[in-house]
């Protein structure tokens, strides 16, 4: 009985100063597919990852489910496409194979590319039609914005045009902010989304992209793209070309127009986003579907983004037995 005791006795003195919200992330570590756990900010943390959290679109499935096959398909496509860019990949979703790579495993800052993950987390954690008071800090973020203002009501939904069609820095602080209190926390949640989906070579400092301590490759870009596909409000809002939020007694009125590149000149392509900073360069993530086929591009480090992708797509085609005319096509 004594043993017993003094058994108890450490185990409450190990584990009750750390907070029950501790002993129950030790109680279903077992199961490697529970998505409850709290994430790790410590004494940082105002809200934890599973009191926001909705769900996963890895569901009963796991992360190895996102990888791509080492192997190329048709070796006999020639001339390789020409990139200046220092990362490329482009993938088929169809048979998760590599069709085009360069240094693709290659760590590099990725811009607002960023921004891929500020959706993922925001889109898992948040209702769209969720109300977000704009902050100050969000307002006065700079750079790329969708124009909001401090005090303004804005749904999570126009937020997510926003992010993306804009690129909004001041939307990606105001989903931080909402989602998780703090644009840290928030930063620290998309950091334990990506150790769940195994992007290992994945880091990020900010939601917006702005941080160039904002890394990744290629690779872990592209799987991110496949996993961010399968919900079908993140593959809606990247592949619109205009929206307009009306104005109302919350907000202003806001016509936003999607800067993608290729998403209007390019066959088949439906978004995803563009990235730059001065230490990225030009960074650009494609998703195309031409007769049934899927494909995601990503270039890392470009002097001319545009003709890369359209050179790695036109390549990717063409192993798959398709012709792309693009007459539109202005490079």
């Amino acid at each position: 009985m004594k043993n017993k005791t003094l058994v108890f006795s450490l185990v409450a003195s190990t584990i009750l100063p750390l907070g029950l919200g501790t002993f129950f992330l030790f109680a279903g570590a077992a199961n490697s597919n529970n998505l409850s756990f709290l994430h790790p900010t410590e004494n940082k943390k105002k809200t934890d990852y599973k009191e926001t959290y909705i769900k996963s679109y890895l569901s009963s499935r796991n992360s190895s489910d996102l990888d791509f096959s080492e192997k190329t398909v048709n070796s006999n496509v020639n001339p390789q496409p020409k990139t200046n860019a220092l990362s490329a990949i482009a993938v088929s979703l169809n048979n998760n194979a590599i069709l085009f790579a360069k240094d693709y495993k290659r760590k590099l800052p990725i811009a607002s590319l960023t921004k891929m993950m500020t959706a993922v987390v925001a889109l898992e954690h948040q209702n769209l039609k969720k109300e977000v008071i704009v902050s100050q800090k969000a307002a006065n973020i700079g750079e790329n914005v969708m124009g909001i203002s401090e005090g303004e009501t804005y749904t999570l939904e126009e937020l997510l045009y926003g992010l993306f069609l804009h690129s909004g820095n001041d939307a990606s602080y105001a989903i931080a902010g909402d989602v998780a209190e703090t644009s840290e926390v928030f930063t620290s949640f998309m950091n334990f989304k990506a150790k769940e989906l195994n992007l290992t070579d994945t880091h990020f400092s900010d939601p917006s992209g702005l941080d160039d301590n904002n890394q990744s490759t290629a690779y872990d870009l592209a799987k991110l793209t496949k996993y961010a596909l399968q919900n079908p409000d993140f593959k809606r809002i990247v592949a619109t070309v205009n929206y307009v939020i009306l104005s109302s007694e919350k907000h202003k009125y806001l016509p936003l127009s999607n800067q993608t590149n290729l998403l209007t000149t390019y066959p088949g392509v439906k978004g995803v986003k563009t990235g730059y900073t001065e230490k990225a360069n030009m960074c650009l993530i494609t998703y195309a579907e031409n007769n049934g086929q899927e494909i995601i591009g990503v270039v890392l480090g470009s002097n001319s983004r545009k003709a890369d992708m359209v050179n790695m797509l036109d390549f990717s085609y063409q192993q798959l037995g398709i012709k792309i005319h693009h007459p539109l096509l202005d490079l």
